[in-house]
């Protein structure tokens, strides 16, 4: 511990200094041209061998004195399109955008990782740095897979900052740790008529409430109760007039489940229940559904460490242990279908100091200092361990 706070000393300014950096110039999904500039100014500074990825990403390698197995840690580092009421002198300077979801901390925590590693390169192995674009919406994890990044290494590990949890705790869940998270539009062609004689059309709005009232039924119907499953329809839009029953309705919304097979299954029923409805009302109906996020699975083992550094920095009882997956997405997901790792919730809920409001929410905000020094020393004693 004392090793660490010496370490910390002479890297808390860079660490802090980026996280302020990036949180002023929020971008999203594969626009992080200036965040990505940050990061790899400070590669350079450090002679860290280092690639660009997916455009906007970077992949760093820092190299231990001795061979050994590979490890990774991951950052995302998109923002939202949220307009920012914090406060903060270092708030947001562009307009509309801000890092609500905390992946500012998330990129200054794998930075600050990568430093302390560099303060004692005296370990077996290796550690890949995995700088990641578009978590948000696209999913940008999976160029990293797909672009055969992944070959070499053993294990991979990530964070995700927590307002439910207080500070000075970090939540880890074994197995399946979030939800899939699928994505469908549904485009129903009717035909329009005068809203007095819908006898001479075809009722593309009754339709879709019809479709809407169904995938509803989908879960609590056909799907086994013990089984976690969502369908949620986000939006409905067809007609501009209160009297003429449109042509057109477009339908979009998304599933979320904790089973890969379950998550087949309802691909292909809402295709078949919209398809189906289309029909016997005589409408034309294309459904796009488009598998987005697959359900993100924590592997025991590395749990079993992180939960054991976790409390050796944090303290006695810091560990909570979640009795649920929670039903949000991460594209974490696509690293642990390739290769064993885990993602662990640092918490940053923090009454006295007003640090409660949520992800994605305008004032979210962190206790800076205690927040990035925590997830490092935790961060940085399980690569350690895992080394070992």
């Amino acid at each position: 511990m004392d090793s660490f706070n010496q370490i910390w000393l002479k890297i808390k300014d860079q660490v802090i200094g980026l996280r302020r950096d990036i949180h002023k110039w929020p971008e999203v999904a594969y626009e992080e041209y200036k965040t990505q500039e940050k990061i790899i100014e400070i590669l350079k500074n450090h002679n860290v061998d280092y690639k660009v990825v997916a455009k906007t990403g970077v992949l760093a390698t820092v190299r231990g004195k001795h061979p050994g197995t590979t490890v990774a840690i991951r950052a995302d580092i998109d923002a939202l399109s949220v307009k920012e009421e914090t406060g903060l002198h270092f708030q947001s300077e562009r307009e509309g955008y801000m890092h609500a979801c905390g992946h500012d901390g998330h990129i200054a925590i794998a930075m600050g990782t990568l430093l302390a590693m560099l303060e004692n390169k005296d370990f077996s192995g290796n550690i890949k740095f995995i700088f990641q674009p578009a978590e948000e919406k696209i999913g940008g994890a999976r160029h990293f897979v797909e672009g055969g990044y992944l070959e070499d290494i053993s294990c991979i590990m990530a964070l995700h900052l927590w307002p439910g949890l207080t500070q000075g705790t970090i939540g880890i869940k074994d197995g399946v740790f979030m939800a899939s998270n699928d994505y469908f539009e549904i485009k129903i062609v009717g035909k329009s008529t005068h809203g007095a004689r819908p006898n001479e059309g075809i009722d593309s709005i009754y339709i879709g409430a019809k479709i809407v009232e169904e995938l509803k039924n989908l879960i609590p119907r056909e799907v086994d109760p013990v089984k976690g499953a969502v369908i949620s329809i986000g939006s409905f839009n067809g007609g501009n007039s209160y009297n003429i029953i449109p042509e057109i309705v477009n339908i979009q919304g998304t599933t979320r489940c904790l089973d890969r097979d379950l998550r087949t299954f309802l691909g292909k029923r809402i295709q078949e229940i919209c398809t189906s409805i289309g029909n016997l009302y005589g409408a034309k109906v294309e459904v796009n559904y488009v598998y987005q996020y697959p359900v993100t699975y924590n592997y025991e083992e590395i749990n079993h460490i992180i939960a054991k550094e976790g409390e050796k920095v944090l303290g006695e009882n810091s560990v909570v242990k979640l009795a649920e997956p929670l039903m949000i997405s991460e594209d974490f997901s696509f690293f642990t279908e390739k290769v064993k790792g885990a993602m662990f919730l640092l918490g940053t809920g923090n009454k006295e100091k007003d640090y409660t409001y949520p992800l994605h929410h305008s004032k979210f905000n962190f206790d800076e200092e205690i927040t990035l020094k925590s997830g490092i020393n935790i961060m940085h004693n399980s690569i350690i361990n895992i080394l070992n």
